[in-house]
């Protein structure tokens, strides 16, 4: 008798204890949802402010982050109110931005981390379109301040469009531009960044467009280049420009701008004895060098 009572006595305390537990649990659950409603509505916890950071300082103007998270200091947002994966969704919407985190920073401050896209070159086949190392297109300005940056052209269809007959898609935004034109453009670029004899010349822009012709006698890539000279006279420096226009092959290229590099001396000497009986800067006329034929190089002039 004395051990069942035993045991009743332990079902009523634990039933008991798991009663108090549970209204503890309703009650204290009751309470951190009505602070949290009062956090959610309370004027107190407004955004006010954005707090940025990422590998490069202010890399975005914060009025820009604002406007793609639909912050306006007309109509205030609370900051408890704000789903924060729904927001770094927002800002990775923007072609601008590689990736983005978003956290609360009480009482009144959103802090965005995010990692904005680097301009590589210009895409010359549209307006004001950069692409980066990974492919993907941004618009440059007004995000980026302009500066002198290569441009490439791909002979791409229009932004938007399908693809062509020789594997070109039209670009678009947040999906990276993949085909081999791009491919060969940021190997030539890298080719030429990599030498060590480019000293004082710079690409202003690449032509792959005829790269992969069906036609062998089409295919080129053709090298626009600007070489910049100083020229000093008594205490006075003169600067001169001399653009280029490289025309190499397809297959062979790094060799030809190895080709070209040790030809440019030779071009280096000729244009000093031009520049000594000159007392002002200028900018020449475009020389073409042709350097497809194997062991040649033709310069018009």
């Amino acid at each position: 008798m004395e051990e069942q009572w035993s045991i009743r006595k332990a079902l009523l305390v634990l039933g008991g204890s798991v009663l108090m537990t549970l209204v503890f649990s309703v009650v204290t659950y009751s309470l951190i949802g009505e602070w949290r409603l009062r956090k959610r509505t309370c004027d107190r916890y407004n955004i006010l402010s954005i707090v940025q950071t990422g590998p490069e300082k202010e890399a975005l103007k914060t009025v820009y982050l604002a406007e793609l998270l639909g912050l306006s200091t007309d109509a205030p947002k609370n900051l408890y109110a704000l789903d924060l994966s729904e927001a770094a969704k927002a800002l990775c919407s923007s072609p601008m931005i590689r990736s983005a985190k978003v956290k609360r920073y009480p009482p009144h401050s959103l802090y965005v981390d995010y990692e904005a896209r680097r301009p590589l070159c210009w895409i010359a086949d549209y307006k004001n379109v950069a692409v980066d190392r990974e492919g993907y297109l941004f618009p440059g300005t007004p995000f980026y301040t302009p500066k002198e940056m290569p441009q490439i052209y791909l002979g791409l269809p229009d932004f938007g469009e399908p693809e062509d007959a020789y594997g070109r898609s039209g670009g678009r935004w947040r999906t990276p531009l993949k085909n081999r034109y791009l491919d060969l453009s940021l190997d030539l670029l890298k080719t030429f960044e990599g030498s060590p004899w480019k000293k004082g010349l710079r690409i202003q822009r690449i032509d792959v467009s005829n790269a992969f012709a069906p036609s062998l006698g089409r295919r080129e890539i053709v090298l626009f280049t600007e070489e910049e000279i100083f020229f000093r006279k008594g205490e006075k420096e003169i600067t001169f420009l001399f653009p280029k226009i490289l025309r190499l092959g397809t297959t062979d290229y790094a060799q030809q701008l190895q080709n070209f590099f040790a030809l440019r001396k030779t071009m280096l000497e000729d244009y000093r004895k031009q520049l000594a009986v000159l007392d002002e800067g200028a900018k020449f006329a475009p020389r073409i060098v042709d350097l497809r034929v194997p062991q040649l190089a033709f310069v018009e002039r």
